[in-house]
């Protein structure tokens, strides 16, 4: 599917006791209409994405967003995503 992706980074945090927790996200960007009457798929929170041979968890979904500042032209559905973590998704 057609999307724009922003890599966000590793964010690193200190668990008491455990040690360090690293967490990678994405933001995706979607058109509403491409993916709904195209290719009839539908994103919600909780869902997976694959981008490369890494698999990410969709925790947070917002709309609308203006693509490029033009107020014509806008994104119509925003992913917040985490990796996810091994063993928590198998694709197979």
């Amino acid at each position: 599917m057609y999307a724009r992706v922003e890599y966000q980074g590793v964010e690193t945090n200190v668990v008491d006791n455990l040690g360090l927790d690293k967490k990678t996200g994405l933001k995706i960007m979607f058109h509403k209409r491409r993916l709904t009457e195209d290719q009839k798929l539908f994103v919600r929170e909780g869902d997976f994405v694959r981008y490369g041979s890494i698999f990410y968890e969709i925790v947070k979904t917002n709309e609308p967003k203006h693509l490029f500042g033009q107020a014509d032209t806008q994104f119509e559905i925003v992913a917040d995503c985490i990796r996810a973590r091994d063993g928590v998704f198998n694709a197979e």
